[in-house]
């Protein structure tokens, strides 16, 4: 009972935190940059709502804080999904600067956060191998995060004009499908399981890899704000994506071929024989 208080707290703690932490970074950039407080005042609701839901769903879902493949359950929410959140209460963050650097000359900010954010991609899952701390809850966290950040990126960039429609087309149709492939395949085995492929990853960090340069090319970075570099890459990040797409569909459908149906739970008719 204690150690379950204990998490409770620690998630708590998380959510208080990360609020903090991101509603630093808007004053900081709202008095750096002049922009209107009224802006400010938007994001803090959005946030708050949003931060508070996420902590809400986590305290709710506290029995996955276990490591994966045991019972053995989290005192504390431990470090690598603590960068898992970060990148998570990111969201609205990164959406507000994307937004407002067309009024405010915010890249200088947006830039190094992007990156920053889309890095602990990377070390969450290494400091969790490394630790042998993988639980059940980074798994599907590290995955929606990674759809989550995408998905709202690839919107705020298609309506600025930073990737072209075939493009914008193919990422939603590549994240969209496959979590409601996933969807569909949690409900046949009547359990939640995430489940990531080679492929489906390298597509991730590739398109993570691509807005970052995109973002670079609106600061005339020299060398990776090239638009010939940044084309180039757009353009090999299609077709990890298409392949991903490809890779997925197989996957699923294996997958889909393998799971037993759903046991019903009522008793046969006539009772047992």
């Amino acid at each position: 009972m204690l150690a379950n208080r204990t998490l409770t707290r620690s998630i708590a703690l998380h959510g208080v935190g990360l609020f903090l932490l991101q509603s630093a970074i808007m004053v900081a950039v709202t008095l750096g940059y002049a922009v209107a407080w009224q802006r400010l005042a938007l994001f803090w609701g959005i946030s708050l709502v949003y931060q508070t839901g996420l902590t809400a769903i986590l305290i709710a879902r506290k029995a996955d804080f276990h490591l994966d493949g045991s019972d053995v359950m989290l005192q504390r929410v431990n470090l690598s999904n603590s960068l898992t959140l970060g990148r998570l209460s990111s969201v609205p963050t990164i959406i507000f600067l994307i937004v407002q650097s067309s009024e405010s000359p915010v890249l200088p900010v947006l830039l190094p956060l992007l990156a920053l954010v889309f890095v602990t991609d990377t070390f969450d899952g290494m400091i969790a191998r490394r630790r042998h701390q993988i639980t059940f809850v980074g798994r599907y966290l590290d995955s929606s995060s990674d759809y989550l950040m995408i998905i709202a990126v690839s919107i705020v960039f298609f309506y600025f004009d930073l990737v072209p429609l075939w493009f914008f087309l193919l990422v939603m149709a590549r994240l969209v499908l496959f979590a409601f492939g996933m969807a569909m395949l949690s409900l046949k085995e009547g359990k939640t399981n995430p489940l990531a492929t080679f492929l489906g990853k390298a597509s991730i960090f590739a398109l993570m890899v691509l807005y970052v340069l995109e973002i670079a090319k609106l600061l005339r970075v020299p060398w990776i704000g090239n638009q010939t570099v940044v084309t180039v890459v757009l353009y090999i990040t299609a077709l990890v994506v298409t392949a991903s797409m490809v890779d997925k569909a197989i996957f699923l459908a294996r997958r889909f071929a393998e799971a037993p149906p759903r046991r019903s739970k009522r008793p046969h008719a006539g009772g047992s024989a």
